[in-house]
């Protein structure tokens, strides 16, 4: 899968050497429109699940130290929610980066 993905990004790279083309400036509009609107949409929904993640966090901190037997599932599961709060924020990271260059 990643030589795929490396094979992919390289032969679109070349294409995209190859092949300039030029927009129109309506286009550009339009496009950095949708991308703001798809920011802005994207920024909140990392804050909200950011913050839904820190709520469920806490829970499971608090039940690791209620019941100890629970301690290693607790553990696991907050290791998972921040797995994927990680991989959303990087994408919220790179959509604004992309988006104020």
């Amino acid at each position: 899968m990643s030589v795929g993905l490396i094979l992919g990004f390289l032969g679109g790279g070349i294409k995209t050497l190859v092949r300039r083309r030029a927009y129109s400036r309506e286009e550009v509009q339009k496009t950095r429109r949708l991308l703001n609107w798809g920011a802005a949409v994207l920024k909140y929904t990392t804050f909200a699940l950011l913050l839904l993640g820190l709520v469920w966090c806490v829970y499971f901190l608090i039940l690791g130290i209620t019941a100890p037997q629970q301690a290693d599932y607790a553990n696991s599961m907050s290791e998972l929610i921040v797995a994927v709060l990680t991989v959303i924020s990087i994408l919220f990271a790179f959509v604004e980066f992309v988006r104020r260059k």
